[in-house]
């Protein structure tokens, strides 16, 4: 029996509304989400269905699962009177959403469905699970000014109830300077994302904001959540997290062995400290990992006596050993050959297909892994494009991103930026 979980939202009604919805058959599920720049709150739960049951290649039994009454209602008891009285109400005026309801009416006909209704924003995991769906749906549309939609992620259900970072209406300030005023963005678990953008973008500030090194201004419309928590403990949420970057190369302490290296991720620390304890199992564990990352070699040579992708690949151990949901990593690549590219890429990849949900922070196109479904383009603070990969990079969205003219190529799921014409004055 699969189950589907939808939910519709809008800001202002009417105004610009998003849709979400999620498949779950067994252990596979599948997420979706869309919005319109211009529509209704009800239009939105119909579509947020309406969608869900397109999406399907093959008739099914489901049980559909939606927190408005005037879906479920719809669809099990009002629609077979609109229909004998030729799409009337009860007064004789036209049925609302008419063009929504025909189109669901013969989608249902197709599968076996039992509807139910559940109490929105009541702490039901997977109905707020859609709600945040729906609004990342509003705020693209809002954003693009176009209806947009389709596949957020598919794959095992491994993913958490709430979103691994929700921001919402954020100011915040890195000294003097405004990084980003009244940001809103949401990760969701199991949805691998990439945020592309050129320095100075304000990347590496949500990825702070994710570990607890900045804070945003403190104002009554803004909140930031961190696995489902308004408030929680920073070193908590790093054991969650593995995080690479390589201004973390250039901080490490040179004399550090390989060893120590990866031995640090269990606390997050800069190196090894003499109160810090560890046992055998950490120990074996960091050799295990060293070895599948091919550095196993590596557990006595100094940090400084590494090459730079022998040091990236320690890194990415350390962020391994204890084995976290989230894989971070901020301009992965940087320095790197091509052959050390490939091979850190492919390591990546490997452990993205284990279930672990990727951030990946970079303002290199070809560093996006094939598996990265939604890629978000952030200019000076904002967010310009939000959305599934193949809709964002596009050579128009890159080239006002970049601020010059620019050509895509694709091989096997890669994108690769180069130069474009420019065009006559």
């Amino acid at each position: 029996m699969m189950e589907i979980y939808t939910d519709g939202a809008c800001s202002g009604n009417p105004g610009p509304g998003g849709w979400g919805a999620l498949l779950r058959s067994g252990d596979v599920e599948t997420e979706l989400c869309g919005g319109e720049p211009a529509t209704t709150n009800n239009r939105m739960e119909l579509l947020a269905v309406i969608e869900a049951l397109q999406s399907l290649t093959q008739p099914v039994e489901a049980h559909v699962y939606t927190d408005s009454q005037y879906v479920q209602k719809g669809i099990s008891e009002w629609i077979h009177s609109w229909k004998r009285r030729g799409w009337k109400t009860a007064t004789k005026e036209p049925v609302k959403n008419e063009d929504l309801w025909r189109r669901l009416d013969v989608l249902a006909a197709g599968h076996t469905l039992e509807w139910r209704w559940v109490r929105g924003h009541s702490g039901h995991p997977d109905n707020e699970r859609v709600d945040a769906l729906a609004r990342v749906g509003l705020e693209q549309s809002r954003r693009t000014g176009q209806p947009v939609g389709g596949i957020v992620a598919r794959g095992v259900y491994a993913a958490s109830s709430h979103p691994i970072l929700d921001i919402k209406n954020a100011t915040v300030y890195r000294g003097d300077v405004c990084v980003f005023d009244d940001l809103s963005f949401m990760l969701a678990a199991g949805v691998h994302t990439a945020i592309l953008g050129p320095n100075g973008a304000g990347k590496s500030t949500i990825l702070k904001l994710l570990s607890g090194e900045v804070h945003c201004l403190p104002k009554d419309e803004t909140s930031i959540g961190v696995f489902g928590e308004s408030q929680w403990n920073v070193w908590d949420v790093r054991k969650r997290l593995g995080l690479v970057s390589h201004d973390l190369q250039h901080q490490y302490m040179e004399h550090v062995t390989g060893l120590k290296v990866v031995l640090s991720g269990y606390y997050a620390s800069i190196g090894t400290y003499g109160h810090q304890d560890f046992t055998s199992a950490h120990i074996a564990r960091a050799r295990v990992v060293m070895e599948e990352l091919g550095v196993g070699f590596l557990t006595d040579r100094k940090f400084s006596e590494m090459s730079t992708g022998e040091q990236r690949r320690c890194l990415l151990g350390r962020a391994l050993v204890h084995d976290p949901t989230v894989l971070v990593l901020d301009e992965p690549t940087s320095g790197l050959d091509l052959t050390a590219t490939f091979h850190y890429l492919d390591l990546v990849r490997g452990h993205m297909r284990t279930g672990k949900t990727l951030l990946l922070v970079t303002h290199h196109v070809h560093e996006i892994p094939p598996e990265v479904e939604r890629v978000v383009l952030l200019k000076q603070g904002k967010i310009l494009q939000d959305g599934e990969k193949r809709a964002v990079l596009t050579e128009a969205n890159l080239s006002a991103l970049f601020d010059c003219p620019v050509s895509l190529a694709q091989a096997n799921g890669w994108y690769q930026a180069l130069p474009g014409q420019s065009r006559p004055h």
